[in-house]
Formats: structure tokens, sequence, C-alpha cells
């Protein structure tokens, strides 16, 4: 079986980033395929690259179907704001997941209340009305904003690592049972930052992968709201 992983953005880094820690939860009779926007924003920061780039992973899902005769059985959309999220599920037969909202769904599974902690204050309000439109507001916490950019964290690793724990702590103080790592740039770190939070950390590619993998294997047919609507 296959999984396909598109990054709506334009950096191939961040795909490849992304893929690295796919591979670590894809079930071994699994392969893992990805696409990368060929348009709009490098990272997707604002509404207006949201919307750019909606356009841009829906485009890169279509092609990488037409250019690939095994297709795909599972499709994960590798960016945190979830950005063409609800589009693909519309025209794709198989099943697909979004970052935050597996997230979000797995952190209602392991906990009460959950917390974020997102990259960059602008990108607050972005994820809160995210969470709202997911239907899970009642179990926010809170969100934790971490004003570090790509250039910054590599020059300062442990002090990133130190203001992710830092930022964990205040939301688990605040009420949080788990706690979501949001953006690429975190990928994986749950792993090594989990001995010093009291809560689980959540990866968003661990959770996507695993549930993408596990709703194909169930082989539902796909919700139509015309045919599940009541009478």
């Amino acid at each position: 079986m296959r999984l396909l992983l598109v990054n709506a953005n334009t950096s191939q880094n961040i795909t490849e980033k992304l893929a690295i820690e796919a591979r670590l939860s894809l079930p071994a009779d699994w392969q893992l395929s990805t696409a990368t926007g060929t348009f709009g924003a490098a990272v997707i920061q604002t509404r207006r690259d949201c919307a750019i780039a909606e356009h841009a992973c829906i485009e890169a899902v279509e092609a990488h179907v037409a250019d690939h005769a095994e297709g795909c059985d599972a499709v994960v959309v590798g960016v945190s704001l979830d950005t063409g999220l609800w589009a693909l599920r519309e025209s794709l037969t198989v099943p697909v997941v979004g970052l935050l909202e597996a997230s979000l769904l797995t952190a209602c599974l392991v906990g009460g209340r959950y917390g974020l902690v997102v990259m960059g204050p602008q990108t607050v309000p972005l994820y809160r009305e995210l969470v709202e439109r997911h239907g899970l507001a009642a179990r926010l916490a809170g969100i934790e904003a971490i004003a570090a950019g790509a250039p910054a964290v590599h020059a300062a690793p442990e002090q990133f690592e130190l203001s992710l724990v830092e930022a964990s702590n205040r939301l688990v103080a605040d009420g949080a049972e788990c706690v979501i790592l949001v953006g690429a740039v975190v990928a994986g770190l749950h792993r090594r930052l989990q001995s010093r939070v009291s809560v689980p950390l959540l990866d968003g590619m661990a959770c996507a992968v695993n549930q993408a993998c596990g709703l194909a294997r169930l082989e539902l047919p796909r919700a139509e709201a015309d045919k599940t609507a009541p009478g």
C-alpha cells in the first residue's frame, strides 16, 4: 500500500524533513511517496498564504496521481494548518488526513484538555480558527507561540528546545493534559523532549500517518453529506 505525503508550500527541504518522520511511523507493508507545491509561500504563515497554498496542494496531488500508475491508498496533508484538507477529501476516494486534525483527535483520546505550541505569534489566530473549525475548541487549554524562525532554530538548537519545553510546561500549568508540538521545524522533537514534560507530547506527522493508514485498512466508503444526512 502507498501513502502520499503532500506539502502545500514550496520548500522541498520541509517535505524531506516530514518524510523522514513519516517513515518512522509507516507500517512495514506501506511505501511513501511525496509531492511538494510548485507555487506560493515557502512557509505558510498567513491567510493569504493558505489561500494560495490550497490551490498548490490540490494541483500537486492531482499531478502525482496523474503521473504515477500506482496512485495512493491514503493522503497526509503535510502542513500544520491543514491546508487543502477539505478540498482533497471532496475530490478523492481515499482517506485524507491533516497534521493538526490528527493531532487534535489523538489529543482527545489521550487526555481531557490539550495545548498547542506553535511557531510565531502571528499564527495564533489561524490555529484558534482551525481548532474551532475542527469542533474541538472546548477542550483547548491554550496556545503558546514561540518567536523562532528556521535560522534561529539552527543557530541555537538547545535554546529552541528549551523554549519548547518551557512553553509546554506553561500549558501544563494551565490545565493541559497533553501538548501538541505544531510545525515542520519541530517534527520528531517530541521524542527528545518528552522526559522534560510531565504530559504526553504529540507530533502531527506521527499522529497523521497512523490515522491515515488505519483508515485505509478499514476500507470505508467515502462519507457524502447528501447520502448521510437524515431524511
